[in-house]
């Protein structure tokens, strides 16, 4: 750690080290400012030479914010001058406070170290329970900056210590920070905290409606997470597994959730409901799993609407997520019901797919015309699930699903088509220009003409061979890409063609494209073969070698733009599918989803219909 980062933490201006008290003599503050450098680098011999002979310097601010060398060693992690350091120490000397309000303790907790901790309460455990200015405990100060070990050591010596307003606002914190051990840990220890409310009035279900807890957030745990668990193993980095986190944040879900249900669905839904309604927040985060957990023991949620009488799947499909729309395929006929649902200005449900989606989720495909494309799906997808009445209902405005689909994205359809536009009309140029090149060198041969036959003096060499099935490959496969880009650019361009007809024009065209710029560099190589006596094979092989590049650099180039086409193309239409994630099927815990409950809340929702 840097000296201006010990300084930061501890409250400090880097260039005044030494106590600013003018009243002191010279050898007292140049002695302080040898005890300063002496913590801050771990030098206990210097320090333990100055306090043999000046033992009451031990508790004494020795910089401007007041900081004891116990301040300046824990902020540093020094563990060893540490330990020297509190042996001589007393107990009221370790609560000394710096001008900022912290002790020792806290910077030690800002630092991580478990050992500094353990060493500092082993001689005063009322360190643990003294505030800082800002009235946060050590143990808060550890949660936030997300030290798990340390965190985990001070709960267990302070939890019977703690307040239910200290343990709440542990437990939120513990959730924003992903602690979700500890998180559990705590929940066990006092079940209660399940309905308690922080400083914010938020419960923890609150802070973990927030949360990203859908599988996709989490990281693959297959090759890449064995990759990742071997480089951390190399390199020493902390290896976090997001695996286990994710069945962490489950089982805590579920095991808050148990306790809210025992509660009256009034409670429940002031529990939820205030100071920000949890579902339609989760909806809005595709937040699949934390939904499905709390609905398959409650199913009905499914019948909750917020303040502009949208249902989750409304707030799914108005904000793109995909995954909390599919849930919509389990609950059989009821969804009938549901998609009836108007909000005040009368939108259905197909009306909000024709709203223009928010700029955070259109962003997560790149393009104008790709986004265009996802948005012709999603309103495609959800007219599925609508009775054809509702397809032709009419808002506040006037306007159908269709016609305000149509008003909402005239925009974006139009930067989709100048878009495509400009991609052919860069690349059919290319295209013309080598499809006139291969064409002319198809008759004018390397190494010329026979006078009596005509035919090519190398004809039964196998490179010119080469030279002229490769011309031929170019030249279709030029011809190819000019009348599919050329067919771009003659496009009608309405809302339809861009799901399929429009980037399936653009991807033949690159590929072409790219074959045809390979296919020109084979017959520009091979000339070389047939010109060339065996003794010099060498220049056309170092001719290969270079003539290779241009095309590398083309697929290096392009290969973004042609994967994104490609998968935006033929994998989008695969999110519609009904979610892996069961809402009738109780998956158990973490430590028993391998197990599986009776299935429940299909007939329980039927009931309540």
């Amino acid at each position: 750690m840097t000296d201006n980062a010990i300084a930061a933490q501890t409250g400090q201006n880097e260039d005044e080290f030494a106590s600013d008290d003018d009243q002191l003599p010279k050898e007292t503050r140049i002695r302080h400012l040898k005890l300063y450098r002496a913590a801050l680098n771990g030098n206990w011999d210097i320090a333990k030479g100055i306090y043999d002979n000046y033992n009451q310097d031990i508790a004494v601010g020795i910089s401007k914010e007041r900081d004891t060398a116990l301040h300046i060693a824990a902020a540093a992690k020094h563990t060893n001058f540490v330990k020297e350091l509190v042996k001589r120490m007393n107990e009221e000397d370790l609560a000394e406070k710096n001008n900022v309000g912290n002790t020792a303790l806290c910077l030690a907790a800002a630092s991580g170290k478990v050992e500094l901790a353990k060493v500092m309460m082993e001689k005063n455990k009322a360190l643990a329970m003294i505030r800082d200015r800002n009235e946060m405990l050590p143990l808060h100060m550890a949660t936030s900056l997300g030290h798990k070990e340390l965190v985990k050591f001070i709960y267990q010596e302070t939890k019977d210590e703690l307040d239910n307003e200290d343990r709440i606002e542990l437990l939120v914190t513990l959730i924003n920070t992903d602690l979700y051990e500890v998180a559990l840990e705590l929940l066990g220890d006092f079940p209660e905290l399940a309905t308690a409310r922080d400083r914010n009035n938020e419960t923890a279900l609150h802070a973990l409606a927030r949360k990203p807890l859908a599988s996709s957030n989490f990281a693959n745990q297959n090759w890449g997470g064995i990759l990742k668990r071997c480089f951390s193993l190399v390199s020493g980095a902390k290896y976090i597994d997001k695996k286990k986190l994710q069945q962490e944040a489950f089982e805590l879900v579920e095991r808050l959730w148990e306790q809210v249900i025992l509660l009256s669905d009034l409670k429940i839904s002031k529990l939820i409901g205030s100071p920000w309604q949890l579902i339609f927040v989760a909806a809005e985060q595709g937040n699949i799993e934390f939904l499905s957990i709390l609905i398959r023991e409650y199913p009905d949620l499914i019948w909750k609407v917020d303040e502009k009488q949208c249902s989750i799947f409304h707030v799914a499909v108005l904000n793109r997520q995909e995954n909390i729309f599919n849930l919509i395929y389990q609950i059989g006929s009821i969804k009938d019901l549901i998609v009836m649902y108007e909000d005040k200005e009368k939108n259905n449900i197909l009306h909000l797919a024709g709203m223009l989606a928010p700029p955070d989720r259109l962003n997560i495909v790149s393009g104008a015309a790709l986004q265009m494309q996802r948005e012709v799906l999603w309103f495609k997808e959800v007219s599925k699930v609508v009775q054809p009445l509702y397809a032709e209902a009419k808002n506040e405005e006037g306007l159908t699903p269709r016609a305000l689909f149509t008003k909402k994205h005239e925009n974006l359809r139009e930067k989709g088509e100048k878009w495509m536009r400009s991609t052919a009309s860069s690349c059919m140029p290319v295209a013309t220009l080598i499809a006139t090149v291969v064409f002319a060198a198809a008759f004018a041969v390397p190494g010329g003409d026979e006078r009596d036959t005509g035919l090519p003096t190398r004809l039964e060499k196998v490179s010119f061979k080469i030279f002229a099935i490769s011309d031929a490959i170019s030249l279709v496969s030029a011809s190819t890409s000019i009348i599919n880009f050329l067919s771009i650019l003659t496009s009608r361009y309405a809302e339809e063609d861009f799901i399929r007809l429009l980037p399936r024009k653009l991807l033949i065209g690159l590929a072409t494209l790219v074959i045809s710029i390979a296919a020109m560099m084979v017959v520009f190589s091979t000339t070389f073969f047939i010109l060339l006596n065996p003794t010099q094979l060498w220049i056309a092989i170092l001719v290969i070698v270079i003539s290779s590049t241009p095309v590398i650099m083309f697929i290096c180039q392009q290969y973004r733009l042609f994967y994104d086409v490609l998968r935006s193309t033929y994998v989008s239409e695969s999110l519609f599918q009904p979610s892996k994630t069961s809402l009738f099927h109780e998956e158990g815990k973490a430590n028993e989803r391998q197990k599986a409950k009776q299935p429940n809340g299909l007939t329980t929702i039927s009931s309540n219909v």
